[in-house]
């Protein structure tokens, strides 16, 4: 990156050395001035895009970014050549009157009688200093249009989540979670209607499909002879999901392994900090020490919490009542993932980097949790039990939920893991969830959904308060998506399915998904750009990206650029 912001600067330095040539053998006025400058500066850009598409490998994004930008730039220089430069002439001293304008003797300047008349410079106007005038619109459009631009891409600050919450609203019991519900074959019996009617459903589907036995066949899968799901490939995942299954066997099972309630490791001194904002920075650069890209801090909430728990290893309900401590505040955590490796969804490969995501998040929330224990305040880490990781994620002001269901961040994507950390300390500073415009880029987009292989994804335009997919209407089926909260809804049990035939996990939506790219500046700037842009240049945006080769899933070349992405 560095060599290629050194090519920019030489290239712009003889790109000034040309203007100062320009200007001194040619008449340039202020509409050669907006032409030229323009015209370099698309240029520029158009060779920066290209050469960073190329070092984060998409040559097809380069090649588009050099034809578009660079393409472009050019016409707009040969336009200007040939319709707004006039040359200067050298001629004796001597008084010449042309167009109104006195040209004293000791001018060597001369304004050739057939060259073309710039008819507002002899108007009031001209007098007015016409390319001041429309300079300074333009600076401060662009000025006004970039202070927007920054603002509204660091969100809108909001007092509640940006998803309307209807009264009918009602918790989520964690029976309803599938991999909860998948694991456990005591639940599966107790809640036999439920079995029955999400086989009947699935074996509609063509697909020979049986709840009992099927995560296994999920988590550990089959090797073949294919690329994306061969040996290599399958040990890439397991080796990710290694400090995961260790810390605790499943992730949406409360009070278990590492993320266990106990609570004997509290200092019996408590540290007092000075200020609230002084314990948010202690806390954030803790959990940036142990592995969070982004951590965030919200009150804790009810509403999210899971109500009641359920633990699928010992396959009974768990109260809230045998909580150790009344939670006040959560702590949201966000590990990145690996972009090129998900790029290879739905293949095995894809399946390293969210077990890799799940380890980290054992790692981060249990260590962070230890911090605050040490520190002298109750603390239990929690991956996907206990409550909603997206609504807490987005409470804490950490990016919106999406088509799919799960969060974007404004400056990671959708590329993340999520971990919590409940605790009963209080005096900390408090962030707020934002409006960050990524709903409304959602409703134009509809990659995720077109990239789902079980179509589990809606289509719906926008956001409802209740599921629409097929069955929802039976309460037998949809146990797992609940009503109350305007969002999309979408089919868990479909994805589930494909999880199980596919040998691991999916994550096509999330390699679709436009906010997926890896962190190169011209990305930001897009990222950007869609914020204060309206509807439809989302779509406009949604299909350059598809034009410029991002987002394709089920590409094996994916999986053969992955195992040569050493260096």
């Amino acid at each position: 990156m560095g060599l290629m912001w050194l090519s920019v600067g030489v290239l712009a330095g003889l790109s000034a050395w040309i203007l100062n040539v320009l200007n001194n053998k040619f008449i340039v006025d202020w509409k050669a001035w907006t032409g030229l400058i323009s015209g370099i500066f698309i240029i520029l850009f158009g060779v920066a895009w290209s050469v960073s598409s190329v070092l984060e490998g998409v040559p097809r994004s380069g090649s588009m970014g050099f034809l578009l930008f660079d393409g472009l730039g050019l016409i707009i220089l040969v336009l200007t050549w040939r319709f707004n430069l006039q040359h200067k002439k050298k001629h004796p001293p001597e008084e010449s009157q042309h167009q109104g304008v006195i040209i004293p003797e000791n001018s060597d300047l001369e304004i050739d009688s057939n060259s073309r008349r710039n008819f507002l410079g002899t108007t009031v106007l001209g007098a007015l200093n016409l390319r001041h005038i429309i300079g300074g619109i333009i600076g401060l459009g662009a000025g006004v249009t970039g202070v927007v631009a920054v603002k509204r891409a660091s969100g809108k600050v909001l007092d509640d989540v940006p998803n309307a919450i209807r009264d009918d609203y009602r918790r989520f019991d964690q029976r309803g979670v599938i991999q909860a519900f998948a694991h456990s074959p005591k639940l599966q019996e107790e809640k036999k209607e439920w079995t029955d009617t999400w086989e009947q459903a699935a074996n509609a589907r063509t697909k020979d499909f049986k709840i009992q036995g099927s995560y296994e066949r999920f988590v550990y899968g089959n090797p073949r002879d294919e690329v994306g799901y061969r040996q290599l490939d399958y040990a890439l995942a397991r080796g990710g999901w290694e400090t995961s299954l260790r810390g605790i066997p499943i992730t949406v099972a409360p009070n278990h392994g590492i993320q266990s309630w106990d609570q004997s490791q509290v200092n019996e001194t408590r540290y007092k900090f000075g200020s609230k904002q002084e314990a948010a920075d202690a806390i954030k650069s803790a959990a940036k020490l142990y592995g969070s890209d982004k951590t965030g801090i919200t009150v804790h909430d009810e509403r999210w919490d899971y109500d009641p728990l359920y633990d699928p290893i010992d396959e009974k309900v768990v109260s809230w009542n045998d909580f150790p401590f009344t939670p006040k505040t959560v702590i949201v955590c966000i590990v990145e993932m690996d972009y090129l490796a998900l790029s290879t969804a739905p293949s095995i490969v894809s399946d390293g980097p969210s077990g890799q995501g799940y380890s980290d998040m054992v790692m981060v929330s249990s260590h962070l949790a230890a911090f605050l224990r040490h520190l002298g305040y109750k603390a239990v880490a929690s991956g996907n039990d206990l409550g909603l990781s997206v609504a807490y994620a987005v409470a804490a002001g950490l990016g919106e939920v999406s088509r799919g269901g799960w969060l974007i961040t404004p400056d990671l994507g959708p590329k993340v893991r999520i971990c919590k950390i409940y605790t009963d300390f209080d005096f900390v500073e408090y962030d707020k969830p934002r409006d960050y415009s990524i709903t409304n880029f959602c409703i134009h987009c509809k990659r995720c959904a077109d990239a789902c292989p079980s179509q589990a994804i809606t289509h719906e335009d926008k956001p409802t308060f209740g599921p629409t997919f097929e069955h929802s209407d039976n309460p037998d089926y949809n146990w797992s998506s609940k009503p109350g909260v305007l969002k999309w809804h979408s089919d868990s049990k479909k994805c589930y399915e494909f999880w199980v035939e596919n040998g691991g996990s999916c994550s096509s939506c999330i390699a679709a998904c436009p906010y997926n790219k890896p962190d190169f500046w011209h990305h930001d700037l897009v990222d950007t750009t869609n914020v204060i842009t309206p509807g439809p240049m989302h779509t406009f945006m949604k299909e350059m990206d598809k034009v410029f080769g991002y987002g394709n899933v089920n590409d094996p070349d994916k999986v053969h650029k992955f195992w040569k992405s050493a260096d």
